[in-house]
């Protein structure tokens, strides 16, 4: 009879320990400390079956053990799940971008990531003939001349009042569709496309449209919203289009090895301290919830010589 009692204060001192740990954050304690807790339980409660019917002794356990197993994996779904959430005081689901500042300072933020990580990976392109790809105004064109490139056109697939075609002041400039080049086969040596808008469209369309317009040996960049940046999924505001067949990087890789492109580097841009400036002092709240957000994926690629292997 006393070792009975002993034993249920051993179960009422663990089930004090389970209480505290549902109630901590840390994934890692979660997990290491529940299993030793179950190892402890099963242990004291084999203790006190002890002079029980080996039968009935052994049913019992081995329910006790599944019934610890089913507690041990939810705690660890629950971990991963809480992971996935940002939490700010509470838990409390990250807001979407587009739901907390205006389009135009979120456009702006998309130019100053494309500018930080595009000025610094464009190839030499002396004498080269070079594509841009955009929605608005081709922001690259007098970048690509400065670097002596023979050539540059920028193919705006929006119609816009703020441009002219066949001005040449900053380049050559045309309207068409990316999904339809107007253009002859093999024609670029760099293709620079920005894709990371509302009305980006077919995004498998435009990699074959890119893959066709580069000459063999041609290098391009495709900068597209990042796939796990806080982009709102539904609402008229969204800037990712819900069509998208795009849920995570591989995704790219999949979709140019289909139409016969190279990954050759990839790079991503984020919501960092740089970003600041473009915040007002009342709005520092929404620029901490921010920080560290993923903004644009930029997918580096080559056209392989004919005859060179494929992989």
């Amino acid at each position: 009879m006393k070792f009975c009692c002993r034993n249920l204060k051993f179960h009422a001192a663990i089930h004090t320990r389970f209480d505290f740990l549902v109630k901590t954050d840390n994934p890692l304690t979660l997990e290491i400390s529940f299993s030793v807790i179950k190892k402890l339980w099963c242990f004291s409660l084999f203790a006190t079956l002890s002079s029980m019917s080996d039968s009935f002794e052994h049913g019992l356990r081995r329910c006790m053990i599944l019934f610890g197993t089913a507690i041990e994996r939810g705690i660890r779904l629950f971990a991963k799940a809480k992971v996935r959430v940002e939490t700010r005081g509470g838990v409390q689901p990250l807001l979407a971008l587009e739901s907390q500042l205006s389009s135009e300072r979120t456009v702006k933020l998309l130019e100053v990531g494309e500018e930080k990580i595009l000025t610094h990976t464009i190839p030499a392109l002396s004498e080269k003939y070079v594509l841009e790809i955009s929605e608005g105004p081709a922001r690259f064109l007098p970048r690509f001349l400065q670097l002596g490139a023979k050539r540059v056109v920028g193919l705006q697939y929006q119609q816009r009042e703020s441009l002219k075609q066949g001005d040449v002041s900053r380049g050559f400039f045309i309207r068409g569709l990316a999904s339809m080049l107007p253009f002859s086969s093999e024609r670029f040596d760099y293709v620079a496309a920005r894709f990371a808008t509302s009305s980006q469209g077919d995004v498998q369309k435009h990699l074959k449209e890119i893959e066709r317009v580069l000459r063999p040996g041609g290098q391009g960049v495709l900068i597209d919203f990042h796939p796990y940046g806080p982009y709102a999924s539904r609402g008229e505001k969204r800037l990712r289009d819900l069509a998208s067949p795009i849920t995570g990087l591989t995704d790219y890789y999949r979709l140019c090895k289909h139409v016969g492109l190279r990954v050759v580097d990839l790079r991503e841009s984020f919501l960092d301290e740089s970003m600041r400036q473009f915040f007002a002092q009342e709005e520092i709240h929404t620029y901490r919830s921010l920080k560290g957000s993923p903004l644009l994926v930029f997918l580096f690629l080559y056209k392989p010589r004919k005859g060179a292997s494929k992989e």
